[in-house]
């Protein structure tokens, strides 16, 4: 049995993987953030963990507009 695949180039498959490591480079660095730099409690922490893990992108954009909002 073949396998079907999408007839898609090396350029696509290469910028999907980009982005994907690119989004877990950010959610890493978020993370990082949140446990070291912030003074959220341990309910919050734990919430933005969810977000920043389940949420793909807007996770990661939300968290930093939230920050940014909060520290003003």
């Amino acid at each position: 049995m073949e396998f079907v695949t999408p007839s898609i180039n090396n350029f696509a498959y290469s910028a999907i993987f980009t982005l994907i490591i690119v989004y877990y480079v950010g959610a890493f660095i978020s993370l990082i953030h949140l446990i070291f730099k912030t003074d959220y409690d341990l309910k919050e922490r734990l919430l933005w963990m969810l977000v920043l893990w389940l949420v793909p992108i807007l996770g990661l954009i939300f968290y930093w507009v939230n920050w940014r909002k909060r520290k003003l």
